[in-house]
Formats: structure tokens, sequence, C-alpha cells
């Protein structure tokens, strides 16, 4: 595994999926004491005050546990003022390479939606990438598929995280084509009692043998 990245699931969490911010903080503790460690804070539709008042709550929970990380979708400067361990960049954020060269400690995820993406991602000082949609989702109609899974991670030596419709029922073609890392959301918020799908993927990804 990277050294810097000590983690094989990659909560991404939205606070729309529930119907009060308390009922979202929640499930995020929920998540975190079935074995989460590493959450990225997106929420596309608040102000960057917004986002870091309901960050620094996040950051209160994460506080209660000893080894979480703590990442901000796309904004560097929310990631900074929260303290947060790392920032998740795309085509449209500050370059990877400014990013590295003035903050050499914060760790950097990239989303890549093709082979070069992800590739250039890694060129450019990128601690890990997002590969995605593996699988189709309810707002997209186009997958990449395992294979083009498979292509990036034999290609990449930093980790590839797929994201993109990715449940404890499809998790083991994401081990099947070669990584141990995978990026997920509603599979994870959206279970009342999360415990056993944590679990399930986990111990796929780590082991390769699904118990489903």
């Amino acid at each position: 595994m990277n050294s810097a990245i000590k983690f094989n699931i990659y909560l991404i969490g939205e606070r729309n999926f529930f119907s009060s911010e308390q009922e979202y903080l929640d499930k995020l503790k929920m998540c975190f004491d079935n074995g989460i460690k590493a959450f990225q804070l997106r929420q596309k539709d608040l102000t960057v005050r917004q986002i870091i008042h309901l960050g620094e709550k996040i950051k209160k929970i994460i506080e209660q546990y000893d080894d979480i990380y703590f990442f901000i979708n796309d904004r560097i400067d929310i990631s900074l003022a929260l303290g947060a361990d790392g920032v998740h960049l795309n085509k449209n954020s500050i370059p990877i390479k400014v990013v590295r060269e003035q903050y050499k400690e914060m760790l950097i995820f990239y989303s890549s939606h093709s082979y070069e993406e992800a590739l250039n991602a890694q060129k450019d000082g990128a601690d890990a990438v997002t590969f995605s949609p593996i699988f189709k989702t309810k707002n997209q109609d186009f997958e990449q598929g395992s294979d083009a899974l498979a292509a990036v991670v034999k290609n990449l030596t930093i980790p590839v995280f797929a994201l993109g419709g990715i449940n404890e029922h499809n998790i083991q073609a994401i081990r099947n084509a070669g990584t141990s890392y995978a990026a997920i959301q509603s599979a994870i918020l959206k279970e009342k009692d999360n415990k056993e799908i944590i679990k399930i993927i986990n111990c796929t990804l780590n082991s390769g043998q699904a118990r489903i």
C-alpha cells in the first residue's frame, strides 16, 4: 500500500442524502465507528462559509478517532482553513503541480475519467486517483467497466480508487481488476446499518474473498 494512503475505502459524502444536517452527521459517525478511515466532504451547493461551517462539525467528529483522514473536494483554500489532510482535485481545479509545489505534505487525490488523465495526474504528483464511472449509476448511464480499470491499475504506481456504482455485490470485480481501493458514496451512506457492508467491502479489497 502507498505509504501516504493508509486506507482502502474512500467515503465521499453529501448531506443532501439526508433530511437534516444532524442525521447526516450521525451517519458519518456511524461510518467511522464501523471502520471507515477516510472521508471527502463534497458539497457543491453551499457557499465557502457554509462548507467551512459544516466541515468544522465533521472535523470535531473525526477528532474523536486516531486515524481518519479528512479531504475536501476541489477547494484548497477550504482544506487549509479546516486543517484537512488533503484535497481532491479535478480538471477544473487548481493544477496538481501548483498544490504539490506549495503544500508538499498535503495529500492530493485527482478525479480521472480516462487512462491519460490518470497517468498525467501521477506524473504531476498526485498521491492517488479515482477512476470513474466503473459501473452505471442513477445519474450516469455510461460506464468504464472493469477492463478499463484494470488497464489503469496496471500502468500506475499510485493507488487507483474505483468509483461509480460500487457496492457489496460488485466489489469482487473491482478486486479482480487489480486494485484494492474503492471510493464509495450511496452504497454506504444510504444503508440504515452499514456495519456489514463496510465489513464485506473491506474484506474483499484486502483479501479478494467476497462473503456475500
